[in-house]
């Protein structure tokens, strides 16, 4: 089966990618090779004992099969150090799903995804919080669950909270806060890991404009430590602004990989008269 996937080449390359990067001798940070993955529709989920055995029945008896929904199709994805990637594509067509399975959140029904770094992800906003918990302790619990030294924490933890700038309601229980403050104490705690690869699903929708600029700084300067990024946004202005490359997902599958402006430059010829 032919891809779909229809390469656009960087006219040059790009300043934020260190040469040494490309060399082929050196593994990527991320590799994905020819994965799928499909989820069962909930409506075919069994419930309780007597579901299970009446779907048993229609299975054996009468044919009845499960339906699923192929979200991702063959995806074959490099990404370097220096890269900062972005994903764009029309809602539903699997571009929080490739994240998910990049971070190890979901596993392939095929294919495999390598990484060679330390990972850290800011998905939706809460995800590992708890919410009865302050923000001060949900920032060690989760700089503990991403594998830091409780030394380690302590040493940075006024930082990240100086960083988060909630002021007192760093020790109130999350449940309290509104979506721009879990966005701040979900940056800081990134702050703390300084990864090799940071994976990013539209975060920077909340939170007032400082805090935004100040998280965009703070992109680029772990840029300047070789981490690679992959960010998946409907903002194609910080897209074009941020990432050096971008790729377009379409229905599963990569339809376009390449220059920034190019790439969204197809997507908008393709969907801005889609209603």
């Amino acid at each position: 089966m032919p891809k779909l996937q229809d390469p656009i080449q960087n006219s040059e390359p790009s300043p934020c990618n260190d040469p040494d990067s490309r060399n082929p001798n050196n593994p990527p940070k991320i590799l994905v090779e020819d994965v799928r993955i499909s989820f069962r529709h909930s409506f075919d989920r069994c419930y309780s004992v007597r579901e299970k055995l009446g779907e048993i029945y229609r299975r054996f008896r009468k044919g009845h099969k499960p339906s699923y929904s192929h979200v991702l199709k063959e995806i074959n994805l490099r990404v370097e150090s220096g890269d900062v990637v972005g994903v764009i594509g029309p809602n539903g067509s699997g571009k929080s799903t490739l994240l998910r399975t990049i971070a190890g959140i979901y596993e392939p029904d095929e294919g495999r995804v390598e990484l060679n770094g330390r990972v850290s992800t800011l998905l939706s906003l809460g995800t590992g919080f708890n919410n009865k918990m302050s923000g001060r302790d949900n920032i060690v619990l989760n700089a503990l669950t991403l594998g830091m030294s409780r030394a380690g924490i302590e040493s940075k933890l006024e930082e990240v909270i100086e960083y988060a700038d909630i002021g007192e309601h760093i020790d109130v229980p999350m449940k309290y806060y509104s979506s721009g403050m879990i966005s701040r104490v979900s940056f800081a705690i990134v702050l703390v890991m300084r990864p090799d690869i940071l994976l990013i699903d539209e975060v920077f929708s909340v939170g007032d404009l400082q805090f935004k600029q100040k998280s965009e700084r703070t992109l680029r300067d772990m840029l300047k430590q070789a981490s690679c990024q992959i960010i998946v946004s409907h903002s194609l202005s910080f897209i074009k602004g941020h990432c050096n490359r971008v790729i377009l997902v379409e229905s599963g599958r990569i339809r376009a990989d390449g220059d920034p402006e190019e790439v969204i430059a197809l997507y908008q010829s393709l969907y801005s008269n889609k209603s």
